[in-house]
């Protein structure tokens, strides 16, 4: 076979081995006999690492370049049995001429080549390879600006103060990246893992220079990532200062944090919440205070009620709760600000809301028809199950105990899994004005005994009344004849509403239309017609 004939993937691993062992005039050869080669980047950054300036140019002048197009390379490995895990979209190879090259997605060149690679090449020479690479830019893709981001988080001053004086500056994508979170996929997941792998006595110099070349004034974005992946340094008190000094503390989760710092009985960490004024509603304070004696944590809880008795009004905050607790007791429970105490709920496009949740504690529910001036007209999505996200256990069971649901009229949508999963519930309405119910609606609400679906309801999902985890009481389904399914040849649907093995009583009331006992028959109910469901 000749070198032309070779696949894409055994080119370029010859060519990096060839890199690796062989003379400028052996690898010139090689690369010439290949032809096209589809991926040269990982090449040329091994070059620029362990070879020198004249490999470099050698594997440049024949058409090397750290562009690569990912697609293309997952073609050339597709029948080729070779762990594709080691390639990153868009990987920038040009980062091996850092020294830290630890923090950066090109591990994959000493995994596959550590027991041979020989010594990197000192910083001089590097240096005048970074120079090579500035003035062939263009030609060989190297992006100046990401390559500078790479240097300050490695902190290599030199390649900074280079590529400064050549005016590069910051790309806004990076800018975004840091600041906002915003970038391709995964981006953020990788800067905040790059972060991680920061020494200690690295990490706040780094940050500070980040942030001194985006001009001083920015704050870096946060997430619970960023808080996951670098949490045994943030729990330091002198990384939870930078920290609190120079990232957004808009979303940081105050409250699981402090309580994260009484568990580890840090003080000083607590004293830097107080000091940023996590700690300025008494409601929270408390909250903190109890907490810390609950687990036992007698010096955070000294320091939490020194910190009330420094700073608290006490007689202003009793006559505040006190003030509070009059109102609620007097207030008017449809008044908007009783309802917003019960409901999560957020505006639609068309000034309407939609429901996102309940937070009261009744098992009998009677949802609003308005919230203030706006009307409501859509449950929305898991609004009611135990399955919804971001919602703590008591809640959860909680949600299992509810028996009743009225739904006022106006509202015009169910959403998926609005009320899945409701086990107690026994009493549900659908008002006259719904036209839509999504797919597992009320699946698994294994007390629920009938169910009347009104005239104009057009779409009901798949598995809306379902009882797929066992045996259900459902014994009464009415339907309208709006229903699309009633319109349209079963031969080509296959969606099912009920499952009558675990719904042995179940009859289901029908309207006379064409599709109908088909229907019924695809689902494999017993059914009756409208007319004659006094036969049930």
């Amino acid at each position: 076979m000749s070198k032309k004939e070779l696949k894409q993937w055994q080119k370029f691993e010859a060519l990096e081995n060839a890199v690796l062992r062989d003379t400028p005039t052996e690898i010139d050869k090689l690369y010439k006999g290949f032809g096209e080669v589809a991926f040269t980047a990982r090449a040329l950054g091994i070059a620029a690492r362990y070879r020198g300036l004249e490999a470099v140019k050698i594997l440049v002048e024949n058409g090397a370049s750290f562009y690569y197009d990912y697609s293309i390379l997952k073609r050339c490995f597709r029948d080729a049995n070779y762990n594709f895990n080691i390639f990153e979209e868009d990987e920038n190879y040009s980062v091996a001429l850092l020294d830290n090259l630890h923090l950066f997605h090109i591990n994959n060149m000493i995994r596959i080549y550590g027991q041979h690679l020989p010594e990197p090449l000192p910083p001089n020479e590097r240096h005048r390879i970074l120079d090579y690479f500035f003035k062939n830019a263009e030609k060989i893709s190297f992006k100046s600006d990401e390559f500078l981001f790479y240097a300050i988080l490695s902190g290599e001053q030199k390649m900074i103060d280079y590529l400064k004086n050549k005016g590069i500056t910051l790309s806004e994508e990076r800018i975004k990246l840091v600041v906002e979170g915003k970038g391709e996929e995964g981006e953020w997941h990788k800067f905040c893992w790059n972060l991680s792998l920061l020494k200690d006595e690295d990490f706040i110099p780094v940050i500070s220079a980040l942030i001194s070349e985006m001009g001083g004034e920015q704050k870096l974005h946060f997430t619970e990532w960023l808080w996951d992946v670098n949490r045994k340094r943030f729990i330091k008190p002198e990384f939870f200062e930078f920290l609190l000094e120079n990232f957004n503390q808009k979303k940081m989760n105050k409250g699981r944090l402090m309580k994260m710092f009484i568990d580890l009985d840090s003080v000083s960490c607590l004293e830097l919440c107080a000091k940023h004024d996590w700690l300025k509603q008494p409601k929270k304070r408390d909250e903190m205070i109890e907490y810390a004696t609950e687990k036992d944590k007698t010096e955070c809880v000294a320091f939490l009620l020194d910190f009330k008795n420094r700073t608290a009004d006490l007689g202003a905050e009793r006559e505040r709760a006190e003030k509070r607790a009059e109102r609620e007791l007097n207030a008017d429970p449809n008044s908007l600000s009783s309802l917003k105490k019960n409901w999560s709920f957020k505006k639609k496009e068309d000034g309407t809301l939609k429901i996102t949740g309940y937070k009261g504690n009744s098992t009998a529910i009677v949802v609003p028809a308005k919230i203030g001036e706006d009307r409501v007209t859509e449950i929305d999505d898991w609004a009611f199950s135990p399955y919804a996200p971001r919602i703590k256990e008591p809640s959860r069971q909680f949600r299992r105990t509810i028996t009743k649901i009225v739904l006022p009229e106006g509202l015009v949508k169910i959403g998926t899994s609005a009320f899945c999963e409701l086990l107690a519930l026994e009493s549900v309405n659908i008002p006259n004005s719904v036209r839509f119910i999504g797919e597992y609606a009320f699946r698994d609400c294994y007390q629920l005994k009938t169910v009347i679906v009104p005239e104009g309801v057009s779409e009901i999902k798949a598995n809306a009344f379902s009882m797929l985890d066992g045996p259900g009481e459902l014994e009464y389904v009415e339907l309208p004849s709006t229903l699309s399914y009633f319109k349209e040849d079963c031969r080509w649907w296959r969606v099912y509403l009920f499952h009558s093995d675990t719904c042995p009583k179940l009859t289901v009331s029908v309207p006379h239309s064409p599709h109908v006992e088909e229907f019924c028959k695809h689902n494999k109910v017993k059914f009756v017609y409208k007319e004659d469901k006094e036969q049930c």
